[in-house]
C-alpha cells in the first residue's frame, strides 16, 4: 500500500477489534472487568473499546468505568456489530510491532501505576491506561499494512523518528493517535494526552486538563521507550525537566522501575483472531440477549437497593443531627452553669448595695434611679435562675402519672394565655390508660414551655394541639403541634440553643426549648422536632410506667 494510503486507512479504523479472550470476557464476566485493581493493558483493543462504549464513573479517578454499566446489553450488542460488519482492526500479536507495543506498554503502564502512587497522585488507573493506548498510530498501522513497518524496525541503531514515520506512512504515529481518540470519542481526560506526548510542559500546560497525570504519563513513557522500545512517542522530551518537576532523582526512578514485573503473554486455548472462531459472535449476541431479559428484574434489583441506602443514610443522617444537637447542649450546659454561678456573686453585690443605699437616699430622683438598678437586677436575678434550672435542673422526683392528667393540666395553665393570644387549644384523641413515670413537674413544665411556643407561633386564630400516643413498650409519646408557618432551616439549627428566639417581637428569653430538652433528658426522656407540612410538631417522649402506685412510691 502507499504510504500516504496507509494513514489515512489508519486514521479511518472503526476499533480495534479486541482478542477472542477478551470478547468472550466481555460475553461471560463483565464483573470481572469491574473488580481489576488496575486497568488491563494486555489487549488494548478491549480497553479501547470500554473507554468509547462504557460510561465513566461519577469518580473516574478511582475506577476507569461504571461497574454497572459493564453488565449493560449495550456492549455485547455493540461489540457482536463490529465484529460482524469490520472484517479489519485486529493486530496479531505476534506481529513484530504488536510485540513491541505490548512491551511498552505493559512496562509503561506497571512504571505509571507505581509512580503515581509514589506521588500520591489519585489517577493511578488512568495513567495505565494513557500508557497502554500511547502507541495508538502504530496499533492502527499494524492492521492496516503489516509491511508498512520494515524500514522502521529493521535498523536496531535508529530509532523510528517522527519524520521517518511520516516519511513512510503519510502521517506519524502522534498525528494517527490524535485523529483516532477524536474520532472515536474517547473521554475528555484521554483524549488530550494521546498523541500529545511530545509536548514540551509549557505547551501541555494550556492543552490537557489534569498537568499532573501529563508529566506522570510523558515520563513514564519517556522511561518505557529509553529502557524497553523507542517508538517515538516522547521524542524531544526534556528528562531532566521533568525529573526536578515530579521531584524526583534517577536512585528513586531506578528503584521504581526495578519493582516493575516482566511482561508474561497470556497462554489461550483459541485463536486469538475473533474473526476465525465463529461462535465468538453467537456469544456476544446470547449475552446481550440475556442481559434484556434479566434487564427488568435487575431494575427492580436495583431500586429495592437504592431504598435501602436511602433508608439508611436518612437513619444516619438523623442520628447524627440528633448527637450534634446533645453534644451542643450539653457543652452550653457546662458553659451556662458555670457563668450562672459567676454573675450570681457579683449581682448579689450590686443588688445588695443598691437597696441599702434606696433605704436612706433622700433625693427621690436618686431613688427612682436606684429602684430602676434593683429591678434590673431582679430581673438578670430571673434570667440566671431560668439559666441554672437549664444547666443544672434539680434531680427528677420521679412517679407514676397519668398522661391525660399531664395533658389537662398543661391545657388549664396555659388556657388564659391563648385566650389572650386568640388561639384555641385542641386535646387529640387519647386514652385514659396510660401512665407514665417522671417528675411530673418537670415534664409539664417542659410541655408548657413547647405550648407556649405553639401559642405565640399559631397567632389570632390559630390553635394548638395537644395529644399523646402510646409510642411503644418503653415510652409514651406527647406531641404539641400548632398551625404557625413551621420553623426556617435556620430556626430549626439554632432552635434549642439557649437564648435564641426566632420571633423579633415580643421575644422571650429564648430558653424554653433548652429546658424542656434538659427535663425530658433528666427524666430518661427526649424533645425533638418533626418535619410536616403546613403545621410544627414537637414530640416529648416520656418512660412508661409498667408499675404499680405504691412500688413507684417505694422506688422514689
Amino acid at each position: 500500500m502507499p504510504g500516504k494510503a496507509v494513514a489515512r486507512t489508519a486514521v479511518g479504523l472503526p476499533w480495534l477489534c479486541p482478542n477472542t479472550d477478551s470478547l468472550i470476557r466481555l460475553a461471560e464476566s463483565p464483573a470481572g472487568l469491574a473488580r481489576q485493581s488496575t486497568v488491563d493493558v494486555g489487549d488494548v483493543g478491549l480497553l479501547a473499546f470500554l473507554l468509547r462504549f462504557a460510561p465513566s464513573p461519577f469518580s473516574p479517578t478511582s475506577n476507569l468505568f461504571c461497574p454497572s454499566a459493564l453488565s449493560a446489553a449495550s456492549l455485547p450488542d455493540t461489540a457482536a456489530a463490529y465484529l460482524a460488519t469490520t472484517p479489519s482492526g485486529w493486530v496479531n500479536p505476534v506481529h513484530e510491532v504488536a510485540k513491541r507495543c505490548r512491551a511498552f506498554s505493559v512496562h509503561a503502564s506497571a512504571f505509571a501505576h507505581r509512580l503515581a502512587e509514589h506521588i500520591h497522585h489519585a489517577g493511578a488507573d488512568r495513567a495505565a491506561a494513557v500508557l497502554a493506548l500511547a502507541p495508538l498510530g502504530w496499533l492502527a498501522v499494524a492492521p492496516v499494512d503489516p509491511g508498512a513497518f520494515t524500514e522502521l524496525l529493521n535498523d536496531p541503531l535508529t530509532p523510528p523518528t517522527l519524520a521517518l514515520q511520516a516519511e513512510c506512512w503519510g502521517l506519524d504515529q502522534n498525528a494517527i493517535a490524535r485523529r483516532l481518540a477524536n474520532r472515536w470519542r474517547l473521554p475528555a481526560w484521554i483524549t488530550p494526552l494521546l498523541g500529545n506526548l511530545n509536548l514540551p510542559l509549557v505547551a501541555a500546560r494550556a492543552v490537557v486538563a489534569d498537568p499532573e497525570l501529563f508529566v506522570l504519563c510523558q515520563f513514564a513513557a519517556f522511561e518505557a521507550e529509553r529502557r524497553v522500545h523507542s517508538l517515538g512517542l516522547t521524542e524531544g522530551v526534556d528528562r531532566a525537566e521533568l525529573l526536578r518537576t515530579l521531584k524526583l532523582d534517577d536512585a528513586t526512578v531506578d528503584a521504581l522501575w526495578t519493582a516493575v514485573a516482566p511482561d508474561s503473554a497470556p497462554v489461550s486455548d483459541f485463536d486469538p483472531n475473533p474473526h476465525n472462531v465463529p461462535l465468538v459472535s453467537n456469544l456476544l449476541k446470547m449475552a446481550a440477549e440475556s442481559r434484556r431479559r434479566n434487564g427488568a428484574a435487575l431494575v427492580l434489583r436495583l431500586e429495592d437497593r437504592v431504598d435501602e441506602l436511602h433508608h439508611a443514610v436518612a437513619h444516619v443522617a438523623g442520628d447524627f443531627d440528633t448527637r450534634a444537637r446533645d453534644a451542643k447542649l450539653r457543652a452550653l450546659a457546662e458553659l451556662a452553669a458555670g457563668a450562672g454561678h459567676e454573675i450570681n456573686n457579683p449581682l448579689a453585690v450590686i443588688s445588695g448595695h443598691a437597696q441599702r443605699l434606696f433605704r436612706t437616699e433622700p433625693d427621690p430622683e436618686r431613688g427612682e434611679t436606684l429602684q430602676t438598678v434593683i429591678r434590673q437586677t431582679h430581673r438578670i436575678a430571673g434570667i440566671v435562675r431560668d439559666l441554672m434550672q437549664f444547666a443544672r435542673p434539680p434531680q427528677p422526683q420521679p412517679h407514676r402519672t397519668a398522661a391525660t392528667e399531664l395533658i389537662s393540666t398543661v391545657r388549664d395553665e396555659l388556657s388564659p394565655f391563648a385566650v389572650e393570644k386568640g388561639v384555641r387549644i385542641e386535646l387529640g384523641t387519647v386514652a385514659t390508660d396510660v401512665f407514665v413515670r417522671c417528675d411530673s413537674k418537670q415534664i409539664k413544665h417542659a410541655l408548657v414551655a413547647l405550648a407556649r411556643n405553639g401559642v405565640e407561633a399559631a397567632g389570632s386564630d390559630g390553635w394548638i394541639r395537644l395529644s399523646y400516643t402510646n409510642g411503644d413498650d418503653e415510652f409514651v409519646t406527647f406531641v404539641v403541634e400548632d398551625s404557625g408557618p413551621g420553623l426556617s432551616a435556620a430556626s430549626l439549627e439554632h432552635a434549642f440553643d439557649p437564648f435564641y428566639c426566632g420571633r423579633s417581637a415580643g421575644r422571650g428569653r429564648g430558653l424554653g426549648l433548652p429546658t424542656a430538652w434538659q427535663f425530658a433528658r433528666q427524666n430518661g426522656g427526649d424533645v425533638r422536632h418533626e418535619p410536616t407540612d403546613g403545621s410544627t410538631r414537637f414530640v416529648v417522649t416520656v418512660p412508661r410506667s409498667v408499675t404499680l402506685d405504691f412500688l413507684d412510691r417505694q422506688s422514689a
